[in-house]
């Protein structure tokens, strides 16, 4: 008998501990039934939409839109949430270690702690740049750009990153300040923005900010941050008033603490059926798990991630096969700000503004999945959501002649991958 399955049997109700509670592991307690014992573990207390926190840069969303209780959508699943910092997973013995002490037994474990900001050891990276990876670190650099856009003089922003986060943020920073006229650089590793999708993307965005003052720097690294000051790659130094950081994430340490990765800063190698391949009562979803085969670190994979993880869960305990994670491809959405937004399938690429609607109506209709609009809390919630895409997309955008005569300017570049 499997050790899995003894333990089971000693506790009728099946103990399972999910430690991190956003897309992955949130979806993942949603999917399980209530006859389990189940707990959820987080460090802070709001589940968190990070698809849209760029929005935060312009205002366009306050936080409270981004957010919702933790505790309350567990408990509507049915389960317990505990909020903690969670030390170690102690596999062998079957308890997660939170670090103020407690011990928490499980039979499965599903691990969802996602990634932490990399500043790739670049020096004065953590003291001098502003990271982008939370509500509240996106929502601190919005307060900064509004603070430093209220002084006289020239303002100077640099965007370490030209990926996705990278780009989303130019965008808003253009939204919001660029009748400002700041001298924005972007700073690239890759030969292209938006590096591994197509390079159609990557002219399409040139081409939007060419009217402002925005500088690209591709096939550019940096080396080195002091006070006001980002030194590049090139052995050019440029001024920074404001230095954003999308340089990407990193494995927490919990996965090679816990055995999960053999180094620090890896990520956590799963089976196809998202087990875990050095604990068999652990399964790793979302962010920090290694799949076979790689895939983009995206928030709808992280959820179906969760739904295949609690259904393997129940055949784990059952002693049933488990059923291999087939992730469902979707389009992605790129906005710009207000200048374009970007429909990414395969090699095919659609820019239009009309496109921020889709993006728009993406988190309007998710955000309802997976808090539906039932009770005050949510009801209030969801109302909420709606009235700001109202008055700070909807309206802006139909009182500007500008942008509503390009809302259907629909392009179609071409269908060339970046290598």
């Amino acid at each position: 008998m499997s050790p899995l399955l003894a333990r089971t049997r000693r506790h009728p109700r099946r103990r399972i501990v999910i430690v991190g509670a956003n897309f992955a592991g949130l979806t993942a307690a949603q999917h399980l039934g209530r006859e389990h014992a189940v707990t959820v573990i987080d460090r802070t207390a709001a589940f968190e939409w990070l698809p849209n926190i760029h929005e935060l840069l312009s205002g366009v969303k306050p936080p409270s839109i981004l957010r919702l209780s933790r505790r309350r959508l567990v408990a509507k699943a049915g389960h317990r949430f505990v909020r903690a910092t969670v030390a170690a997973i102690d596999a062998p013995a079957a308890k997660v270690i939170t670090s103020d002490g407690r011990h928490l037994g499980f039979d499965v474990c599903v691990v969802a702690v996602g990634g932490v900001n990399d500043t790739l050891g670049v020096p004065g990276a953590e003291r001098y740049a502003m990271p982008f990876k939370s509500v509240n670190q996106c929502h601190a650099i919005g307060r900064t750009l509004a603070r430093l856009a209220r002084r006289p003089g020239p303002l100077s922003v640099v965007i370490v990153g030209g990926g996705l986060e990278g780009v989303e943020a130019l965008g808003e920073v253009l939204r919001r300040y660029r009748r400002r006229k700041p001298t924005i650089r972007v700073i690239e590793g890759a030969s292209n923005l938006l590096p591994g999708t197509p390079v159609a993307l990557d002219a399409a965005v040139r081409a939007r900010c060419a009217p402002y003052p925005v500088h690209f720097h591709t096939r550019t690294l940096v080396t080195r941050l002091t006070k006001n000051r980002v030194h590049l790659s090139s052995g050019e130094t440029i001024h920074s008033d404001l230095t954003i950081w999308t340089g990407g994430a990193t494995a927490p340490a919990l996965l090679q603490v816990s055995g999960l990765a053999d180094e620090l800063g890896h990520w956590a190698p799963v089976t196809e059926t998202l087990r875990s391949r050095k604990l068999s009562n652990v399964f790793v979803i979302g962010d920090a798990a290694a799949l076979p085969h790689p895939i983009g670190k995206q928030a709808y994979y992280a959820m179906q991630m969760g739904a295949c993880a609690a259904d393997n869960v129940e055949r784990a305990l059952s002693g049933r096969a488990l059923r291999p994670f087939t992730p469902s491809a979707k389009p992605m959405l790129i906005s710009l700000g207000d200048l374009d937004t970007f429909l990414v399938a395969g090699d095919t690429v659609i820019a239009a503004p009309a496109l921020a609607a889709l993006k728009e109506a993406v988190f309007q209709v998710t955000m309802a999945q997976i808090d539906p609009p039932i009770g005050r809390d949510a009801l209030c919630g969801s109302q909420a959501r709606l009235a700001t895409a109202i008055e700070k997309l909807a309206l802006p955008t139909l009182s500007s002649f500008e942008a509503a005569g390009r809302l259907c300017n629909f392009e179609l570049p071409a269908r060339t991958a970046d290598a």
